[in-house]
């Protein structure tokens, strides 16, 4: 009895800290360990599920690590099935359905968030079935029908998995482009069993706004990165770690469409910020030159 009452407390316990919204105010900076990826390719997307971590870089090539006791094993390299010179992969998220229900992950959403268009369609979604050992496979590209213009030259999609929604973001016109917004437009989610390919009207979002109509500390031209959901919360990393476009990680509640933080993180980590995912009550980031990072709250 006095074990079931101690591992209910832990269960308890997890349940609550699991819903505390992170806080990176003077959080600490920890690295991990640098980047093993294809030579001569950037380093874009990430994506983590338990304790793996898939590292992908410009034209969908696909790293997968185990992070264990701080550390990084490589596991496997490969091109991803969605592998092109059009496949920026500037975003990457695990879902929530399997392909098979005996597949070790989720399937793998991947933006391909460049100004080339893949097979006539712009800034697709590309679903991916990975796994350690298996040839990749696509089995789902998602595109938004931007017949309106809403998004200008790059729109990136990531999951949040608490509401089962698919989120999308970026600028109205460019990153430094005169006149430029950041919309966020949001998705319930697609499923697979929607077919091959799925088209998103935006008559159909469930929410669709531009954060500077909302809250002007937000910068309307800043070079933006990969962002990620947990909770209610939205993690933004922008900058590319230089004194013109610093490293900055903007906290976006998405339920109470307020900034809840604005961290300057430049004097720790003058590269440039790439994508970024909950782990473990902190927040691993994935760097050009700095490796993956680990910020810890101090509280």
């Amino acid at each position: 009895m006095k074990h079931f009452l101690h591992l209910l407390f832990l269960t308890a316990l997890w349940a609550v800290t699991s819903c505390v919204p992170l806080d990176f105010t003077n959080a600490s900076v920890q690295k991990i360990a640098d980047l093993q990826g294809v030579p001569k390719q950037g380093y874009q997307g990430m994506a983590m599920y338990d304790d793996y971590l898939v590292s992908l870089q410009n034209t969908g090539q696909a790293t997968i690590y185990r992070l264990r006791d701080d550390k990084l094993q490589m596991l496997r390299q490969f091109p991803l099935a969605s592998h092109t010179s059009e496949n920026h992969a500037n975003v990457a998220f695990f879902g929530t359905e399997r392909y098979h229900k005996n597949d070790m992950f989720p399937l793998l959403y991947v933006s391909q968030c460049s100004k080339q268009r893949y097979k006539g369609m712009k800034d697709v979604c590309f679903v991916e079935r990975i796994s350690l050992t298996g040839e990749p496979q696509l089995v789902q590209t998602i595109v938004l029908d931007d017949h309106d213009g809403l998004f200008g030259y790059a729109l990136q999609w990531i999951i949040d998995s608490k509401h089962n929604r698919l989120i999308g973001y970026g600028n109205t016109v460019e990153n430094l482009g005169k006149g430029n917004r950041w919309r966020t437009i949001i998705f319930p989610m697609p499923k697979l069993s929607d077919g091959p390919i799925v088209h998103l009207n935006p008559r159909n979002a469930l929410d669709n706004y531009c954060i500077q109509d909302i809250d002007p500390r937000f910068p309307a031209n800043h070079i933006g990165q990969g962002a990620c959901v947990k909770g209610d919360q939205m993690y933004i990393p922008v900058g590319i770690g230089t004194e013109q476009q610093p490293s900055i990680l903007y906290v976006w509640n998405l339920k109470k469409k307020r900034l809840d933080g604005i961290h300057n993180f430049q004097s720790q980590v003058p590269h440039e910020f790439e994508d970024c995912e909950p782990h473990r009550r902190t927040l691993i980031m994935q760097t050009n030159g700095g490796g993956i990072l680990r910020f810890k709250p101090n509280r």
